[in-house]
């Protein structure tokens, strides 16, 4: 029996890479968000391929800065993709765990393990179902003179947290969507990536001091309905009870599970 053949992928391999991974266009987002924004190699995203004796993909493994991802098919060499994360430069602190043909890609790596492992709603948006009932907070995009306010804004937000970097990636190559009263950004949504159909949604937050006045759903109105003329279906996931009424009120349905990792090296291994 012969093994699977992996290998570090080039822009050669674009065109088969983005067919394999949008097969599963939803839980595969963030592979053709980056495929598309980025190409096959760049200094924060890189790509490896599961390659089986006819020169097809059996899988796909991406690097993001310091978080990883998988897309696998049937025959993929989840042990050899293991190594490449346990042997490589950048480290691992976060791994996207949503695998179609095996529970967990966990197992494979030997230099980390879980110390935190959430399982979130992931849910989809039908165009026809949005219900853009919201108050009237002035909501309008945001634009890299907003950045500075951003990152102040995303500095110390809880789970949402982003590093400046984070911070610049939507605002340079997706979209982000905010709220302001009184010159002060009171909510923040945007969206973490967008292929050619579909957009997945994050960064959903208001500070505690501003919730309970609905500046949430109207920055979600706004930013569903600009994803919605762009011919752009909204993806997004959640484990927060109170933002899953939010976005179920706005029409969203549950299309399965997205599961995240915080990683930590493995000592003695």
């Amino acid at each position: 029996m012969s093994c699977p053949m992996i290998r570090p992928l080039t822009e050669f391999d674009y065109d088969q890479t983005y067919t394999f991974c949008a097969q599963a266009s939803a839980l595969n987002l963030y592979f053709l968000g980056n495929l598309e924004a980025l190409g096959v190699q760049s200094d924060i995203c890189e790509f490896w391929g599961s390659f089986d004796d006819a020169g097809d993909l059996s899988g796909v493994l991406m690097r993001y800065m310091d978080g990883w991802n998988i897309a696998d098919g049937s025959g993929c060499d989840y042990s050899g993709f293991g190594n490449v994360v346990d042997n490589h430069p950048a480290g691992a602190a976060r791994l996207q765990d949503n695998p179609r043909f095996i529970d967990s890609f966990q197992p494979y790596l030997k230099h980390y393990h879980a110390t935190a492992d959430i399982s979130e709603q992931l849910c989809w948006l039908d165009p026809a179902d949005l219900d853009p009932t919201c108050k009237p907070w002035p909501v309008r995009g945001a634009t890299q003179a907003d950045f500075d306010d951003l990152c102040r804004f995303y500095g110390d937000a809880e789970d949402m947290t982003r590093s400046p970097r984070g911070v610049q990636r939507p605002l340079q190559d997706t979209r982000v969507f905010v709220i302001e009263i009184e010159n002060q950004i009171v909510s923040s949504v945007l969206t973490n990536a967008e292929t050619r159909t579909h957009a997945m949604i994050g960064g959903v937050y208001t500070p505690p001091q501003h919730r309970g006045n609905g500046y949430a759903r109207t920055a979600m109105v706004a930013l569903c309905q600009s994803l919605i003329t762009d011919v752009l279906q909204p993806v997004l996931y959640y484990q927060n009870p109170r933002a899953g009424h939010i976005y179920r009120s706005l029409g969203f349905k549950n299309l399965g599970v997205w599961r995240s990792v915080r990683l930590k090296n493995t000592p003695n291994v």
